[in-house]
């Protein structure tokens, strides 16, 4: 099956705060260090470079969790790509109004995760344990946020990271198949990166009982990352996001962790650090050949690998 090239795209790490606190969360890099994105002039300039000098068509809103940020609404509103979606855990309720004035201000799409169905087993994918009445009403506003979104006019996707057993993401399938009759969304399955052998298979368990069948295969310019589609004979469909080992040789040729590393290099990514904004290239490495101010990395050898890469992979 061929596979096609989808475009490239600049994630955002809006806050480095989440109400909540996955167990299996690689959290993108260092949050210790890692500051809140201020709509400001210094914030859109860095933005604007990175979208001119790599023709960036989608921006990716993450976290942390960014519906927590009290000026989401101005950072959406300020960026000019053509594609702009927020990655949320859906937990904190948020009406259709809300999503809507998003939508107005620019937003295209949201991708909300839900990795259980049971209060239990919400629960048991958390460090901080908070009761199952909380986990209960968490299960519930994020279903209620995947309609809230749909009906607000927003493309919606459901990522599911299947950490635990093809059973727990069985039954998360199982609920989204029954609410997507009613509300048109996505459906994604993740690999569990810190037990990436057991998810991977507990992924082709899915498939073989549901007895899907490929029907299309994607992969992001510029990433690692691989989108596999599928059909069930009952027509229900999913998808799967998969990764190969891509290397940006400026940064993985001599890389220590080069034989193990699970994806290579995954894309670019902007935060902010100490009143400026910087450029990861790698979430797990702290050095300054992977973490650069957005000035610096511009000027650096792995920008114009990155430039022909993305010529090279888009012609």
């Amino acid at each position: 099956m061929e596979q096609k090239i989808t475009p490239p795209a600049l994630r955002i790490k809006v806050t480095g705060v989440c109400n909540r606190t996955c167990s299996f969360c690689h959290e993108e890099g260092d949050m210790r260090t890692i500051g809140s994105v201020e709509p400001d002039a210094a914030f859109f300039e860095s933005v604007q470079a990175l979208v001119q000098r790599f023709k960036l068509d989608r921006v990716m809103l993450t976290g942390g969790e960014p519906t927590i940020h009290p000026k989401l609404k101005e950072i959406i509103s300020g960026l000019s790509a053509k594609e702009i979606s927020v990655t949320s855990n859906g937990i904190r309720p948020i009406s259709k109004d809300e999503w809507q004035a998003l939508r107005v201000g620019g937003l295209k799409q949201v991708i909300i995760s839900i990795h259980d169905a049971s209060p239990a087993q919400f629960l048991f994918l958390e460090t901080n344990k908070r009761g199952l009445a909380w986990a209960t009403r968490s299960i519930e506003t994020q279903k209620a946020n995947v309609v809230a979104a749909s009906e607000a006019g927003l493309s919606v996707r459901v990522n599911t990271v299947v950490y635990h057993s093809h059973e727990q993401a069985l039954e998360v399938l199982r609920t989204l198949e029954v609410l997507q009759k009613s509300h048109r969304f996505e459906i994604r399955l993740l690999n569990d990166l810190s037990n990436l052998a057991q998810s991977q298979q507990n992924i082709e368990r899915i498939r073989a009982v549901l007895e899907a069948e490929r029907t299309a295969s994607y992969r992001k310019a510029g990433s690692s990352n691989v989108t596999v589609r599928f059909r069930t004979p009952s027509g229900f469909e999913f998808s799967t996001k998969t990764s190969f080992r891509y290397f940006l040789e400026s940064i993985c040729g001599s890389c220590a962790l080069r034989t193990t590393c699970y994806e290579g290099f995954y894309g670019l990514r902007l935060e902010r650090h100490l009143d400026d904004y910087w450029v990861r290239l790698c979430i797990y490495k702290q050095s300054s050949e992977v973490l650069m101010t957005w000035r610096q990395f511009l000027k650096s050898e792995s920008a114009c690998l990155f430039a022909q890469m993305l010529l090279y992979e888009q012609q």
